[in-house]
């Protein structure tokens, strides 16, 4: 009887799997790195979408929580640009999450 494959080795053996897996862990890490410079009304109502080049996709889950982050956005320009990982970021993009 052969015995089932390791997630891991398949992961690790398939480089679009792999590739796709250090992008998720990077987008969480940006993610809770942003979470931490958020105002905490505004931790558990946005997160990261996603980077593109220069810019930084946040969603917020209502139009209202959108406004609000709108408002922090210099600041947290500021906070990326004096964070290695993020200090290409030039933009950033926030969008309204799609109800369900």
């Amino acid at each position: 009887m052969k015995h089932p494959t390791r997630i891991g080795a398949i992961v690790s053996e398939t480089p679009a799997l792999n590739q796709l897996v250090q992008r998720a862990r990077e987008l969480q890490e940006i993610d809770r790195t942003v979470g931490e410079w958020l105002p905490e009304l505004l931790r558990d109502r946005v997160k990261v979408a996603v980077t593109r080049g220069d810019t930084l996709v946040l969603i917020a889950e209502s139009a209202v929580w959108a406004t609000r982050l709108r408002y922090e956005i210099p600041e947290l320009l500021e906070q990326a640009r004096a964070t290695q990982a993020l200090a290409h970021i030039e933009r950033i993009q926030v969008r309204v999450e799609n109800p369900t």
